[in-house]
């Protein structure tokens, strides 16, 4: 009869140490996932700061026409879909994170050469908070596309939602919107978006 007993008792702290076993590792999977998701982000921030160099250093009637080699467009194009998300809507453009050639008769957007920060490939693209492309005070950059006539227009979002709000904006500035796309281990993408002011 003690024999039995101890059987099962063999048999219960198996399934327990099989449970544990599992849920260790099921920890471990997610806070590895959490780690991944983390190291883009911080990726995201080094080709942000890449890409407010590249705007500091072409700044003045460069900016004023697109340059798609380099991942810049001299219009907001509010109604781009970066995410890839909403790909059977046809008025929206779509951003070529991995580069390549756009569908026959899709409307694409370039984005920036690849850059790799720690085993993390990113890319951006950046738009001017203009209606069109030319000179600041000829396309009224101040108040941009979408909005009504006073600060805090429309911006467009990262996705395909509704739009945000830029809040006090300046008269006679020029904003820019940079988007960065980072694409890490495990399928890990990250995107970010900042408002930048030159």
């Amino acid at each position: 009869m003690s024999l039995l007993f101890a059987l099962m008792a063999m048999v219960v702290i198996a399934l327990a140490s099989v449970a544990l076993v599992r849920s260790v590792d099921t920890s471990s999977l997610v806070i590895g996932n959490l780690g991944f998701k983390q190291d883009a982000t911080a990726a995201s921030g080094q080709m942000t700061e890449q890409a407010l160099t590249w705007l500091q250093a072409n700044a003045g009637v460069s900016l004023q026409q697109d340059m798609a080699v380099f991942g810049y467009y001299a219009s907001s194009m509010a109604a781009v879909d970066v995410t890839g998300a909403n790909r059977g809507n046809a008025g929206r453009a779509q951003v070529l994170w991995n580069g390549g050639n756009c569908p026959a008769g899709g409307n694409c957007l370039q984005a920036s050469a690849e850059q790799v920060f720690g085993g993390n490939r990113a890319r951006y693209i950046i738009t001017r908070l203009c209606a069109t492309a030319g000179s600041p005070a000829a396309v009224n950059c101040a108040v941009p596309p979408g909005s009504a006539a006073v600060p805090g227009g429309n911006r467009g979002t990262p996705g395909y939602g509704d739009s945000g709000k830029i809040e006090g904006v300046v008269n006679n500035s020029v904003y820019y919107r940079v988007l960065v796309r980072v694409q890490g281990p495990r399928g890990t993408v990250a995107y970010t978006e900042t408002i930048v002011q030159l």
